[in-house]
């Protein structure tokens, strides 16, 4: 949002900025943030910007990047995190069908593998394998 500024008596109106040159070389720059909306919130931890006429300083965190590994529980990336690495689930070729007990599923894998039946005929003591 520009302002107006009154210099030597002169205004001009909606200056958005002002470079003012310093003795030595240089320049300082003024810009006017009154009507930026940035919050600590909005910004990575440890960037910074100007909004609202303020210094603002980020607190949303960084995760790195990590590897999950299916398990038994479940496992979140928490919210409210930048994801500065790759996020990466871990796989594995020996989940398949053939190795799950049919009627079974594992992470979406429907089971193929029938189990033998044994039976023992109590009379010869013969095993039976069908």
């Amino acid at each position: 949002m520009a302002q107006n500024v009154i210099i030597n008596g002169v205004t001009y109106q909606q200056v958005p900025e002002v470079t003012i040159p310093l003795v030595g070389g240089g320049s300082a720059r003024f810009l006017d943030t009154s009507d930026g909306t940035a919050q600590a919130g909005d910004l990575l931890q440890g960037e910074t910007a100007y909004a609202g006429g303020a210094l603002v300083t980020g607190t949303i965190p960084t995760k790195g990047a990590a590897t999950y590994t299916p398990g038994t529980t479940q496992q979140a990336i928490a919210a409210g995190q930048y994801l500065g690495g790759a996020q990466t689930i871990a796989g594995d070729t020996n989940l398949r069908g053939a190795n799950i007990i049919s009627g079974v599923s594992i992470f979406g894998v429907a089971g193929t593998l029938t189990v033998p039946t044994i039976t023992q005929d109590q009379t010869t003591k013969v095993l039976s394998i069908s």
